[in-house]
C-alpha cells in the first residue's frame, strides 16, 4: 500500500488470523526468556508465514497454530501482578493470563541485525503492567469553533487505543463546516506520514509562484536519504512529489521538505490559524530522535528530553527541532534504521514521546488545513489539478459508486496509524476528515496498515451518515 513509515519487523496483535508459511528446513525449536518488559518465545526453524494467531475475547491470552510441530514446552512465567501460562504441544501454542488480566500477544519475524545474525519468528508477551498507553494532549482551540450541527460519534469497532476523529461536511466553495462528527477534536496526535500532504502543498505553491517547476531536478543521494527504500539520482519535483504521496517515500518527502524549508513550511501552516500544528520536522529527524541518535539535542533520555522540548515556547521548540533536522542529515540511514528497530523493541519505548518528536496536530486543525490546501487561491489551475490527481492516487479509496473523488494520505508506525484527506460524493457533498490512532494494541507498521481499508470504509460510512444517506 506504500504508506509505511518504518521497516521495523512485523508484529501482530489483532484478532484477524495471519497466514504463515514454513521457509526454513531446520527442525523447529522453541525457547523463552525476558527481553526487558516483555517475555519472548523464540521459534527457530520457522519462517514468518508459518501459522495463525487468534486472541482470546477480552485479550487475556491467545491461541496459535503452526503447520510444523514444535518441541513440547510447559512454563509458568511470573510477572509483577500475574502469571503467564505457556503450553507448547505439537502444532499448538496456548498462552493465558492466570488471573484473566489483559495480555498483549504479538507474533513477528525479527529481522537480522536486531536480535542476532539470522531472521527468526518470535511470540512476544506483554503483561498488563508493561503495556504503555498514549494519552492525547488537550489544547485550547486557536479560535473558538463556530457552532455547527453535530452527529454522535460512533467508535470504530476494529480499533484499539485512543482515536482522534474529525469529519466535516463543508461548503465546497468556502470550506465552511456545515455539520460534523468528532471525537477529541482538540487534542494533539502525531501525524506520521499524513503530514506529507502539507509538503506537497508547499511545493506546489512554489511551482505556482515560479520558484520551481515540476521539471526542476533535485539531487537525491545516500547522504540525504531517509529510512527505507529510495531512488537515488537527479529526480524531478514531479517525481519526488508523486513518490512522497503514492509510495510514501520518506526520502522524497524530506528532499522536498528541505528545499521548501521546514521553518518556512511551519510559517505557512501557522498563518492559516493552526497554532498547535507542527510540520517543521523531517522524517529522518524524528526517526533519528526516537532511535536515540540525537542525544546532543534531546539528551541521553529521549523521553524526558522530548517532553522538555515540547514544553518550551514555540520559538524555543522550533530551535530544538531545527537542530534535530540539521544533525539528522549527517546520519547513515542504515545505521539509523538498525538503532530505530532496537529502540522500538526496548523497554524505554513509549508512544507518548511520538507526539513530542513527530509532526503533530489536532483533528480539527488538521481537517481545516486539508480544506485550505484544496481551496488555496494561490494555486494555478495546473498545480491544483496536479495536487488533486496526486492525492487521488493516495491510499485506500473505497470502491463504491457513491464516491466521486477521494484524496488521501495515510501514515503508519509503531502502534500508530493515521489517515486524512477530502472526499466528494456523487451527490456533490464534500467532506474533509482526519483519523488519528496512536497507542494501538497492534504494534508494527505492516500489520496496523491492514486496518486502512477499514478506516477508509469507516470514513465513507460516516460521511454518508453525516450527509443524510444510509451507511
Amino acid at each position: 500500500d506504500g504508506i509505511r513509515d518504518t521497516s521495523v519487523t512485523g508484529v501482530q496483535a489483532c484478532a484477524l488470523p495471519i497466514l504463515l508459511v514454513t521457509t526454513a528446513h531446520a527442525a523447529p525449536g522453541v525457547q523463552g526468556d525476558w527481553h526487558g518488559t516483555f517475555y519472548r518465545l523464540t521459534l527457530t526453524g520457522l519462517g514468518p508465514r508459518d501459522g495463525t494467531l487468534s486472541l482470546l475475547p477480552g485479550g487475556t491470552g491467545a491461541d496459535l497454530r503452526f503447520t510444523a510441530a514444535l518441541p513440547t514446552l510447559t512454563r509458568t512465567v511470573p510477572t509483577a501482578q500475574d502469571q503467564i501460562q505457556i503450553s507448547v504441544k505439537g502444532q499448538a501454542v496456548q498462552i493465558r493470563s492466570a488471573q484473566g488480566r489483559p495480555l498483549r500477544v504479538n507474533l513477528m519475524s525479527v529481522r537480522a541485525g536486531v536480535e542476532g545474525p539470522t531472521r527468526f519468528t518470535a511470540i512476544d508477551l506483554y503483561p498488563e503492567e508493561a503495556w504503555t498507553t498514549y494519552d492525547p494532549v488537550p489544547v485550547t482551540p486557536c479560535r473558538a469553533p463556530v457552532p455547527v450541527p453535530e452527529l454522535p460519534y460512533q467508535p470504530p469497532r476494529f480499533a484499539s487505543g485512543p482515536v482522534g476523529f474529525y469529519l466535516a461536511q463543508i461548503d465546497p466553495r468556502s470550506g465552511t463546516p456545515l455539520r460534523v462528527i468528532a471525537n477529541d477534536p482538540d487534542r494533539l496526535y502525531p501525524l506520521a506520514s499524513t503530514f506529507k500532504q502539507i509538503v506537497l502543498w508547499g511545493t506546489l505553491r512554489d511551482v505556482a509562484a515560479g520558484r520551481l517547476t515540476l521539471n526542476t531536478r533535485l539531487s537525491v543521494t545516500e547522504a540525504n536519504r531517509s529510512i527505507e527504500s529510495y531512488q537515488p539520482g537527479a529526480r524531478t519535483v514531479q517525481n519526488l512529489a508523486t513518490q512522497a504521496i503514492v509510495q510514501s517515500e520518506n526520502t522524497a518527502s524530506d528532499v522536498l521538505h528541505l528545499r521548501y524549508g521546514p521553518g518556512r513550511l511551519q510559517a505557512l501552516v501557522t498563518a492559516q490559524g493552526a497554532c498547535h500544528t507542527r510540520v517543521d520536522t523531517t522524517t529522518k529527524a524524528w526517526w533519528a530522535a526516537q532511535a536515540g541518535l540525537l542525544s546532543s539535542v534531546y539528551g541521553p533520555d529521549v523521553n524526558a528530553g522530548a517532553q522538555q522540548a515540547f514544553s518550551l515556547p514555540p520559538t524555543g521548540e522550533a530551535q530544538i527541532r531545527a537542530q534535530a533536522v540539521q544533525q539528522a542529515q549527517t546520519l547513515n540511514a542504515d545505521r539509523l534504521l538498525d538503532h530505530l528497530d532496537r529502540a522500538f523493541f526496548s523497554p524505554t519505548y513509549h508512544p507518548q514521546t511520538e507526539v513530542y518528536l513527530q509532526n503533530r496536530s489536532t483533528p480539527r486543525e488538521w481537517a481545516a488545513l486539508i480544506t485550505r490546501l484544496y481551496l488555496d487561491p494561490s494555486l494555478t489551475a495546473s498545480t491544483r489539478a496536479f495536487l488533486r490527481d496526486t492525492l487521488a492516487q493516495g491510499c485506500c479509496r473505497v470502491k463504491d459508486p457513491v464516491v466521486a473523488y477521494w484524496g488521501s494520505k495515510a501514515g503508519s508506525g509503531w502502534r500508530n496509524v493515521t489517515m486524512s484527506g477530502l472526499l466528494t460524493l456523487t451527490t456533490g457533498q464534500t467532506f474533509v476528515y482526519a483519523y488519528f490512532n496512536p497507542g494501538s494494541d497492534v504494534i508494527d507498521s505492516p500489520h496496523i496498515e491492514r486496518q486502512l481499508p477499514d478506516i477508509a470504509r469507516y470514513v465513507l460510512d460516516n460521511a454518508r451518515r453525516l450527509g443524510g444517506g444510509a451507511p
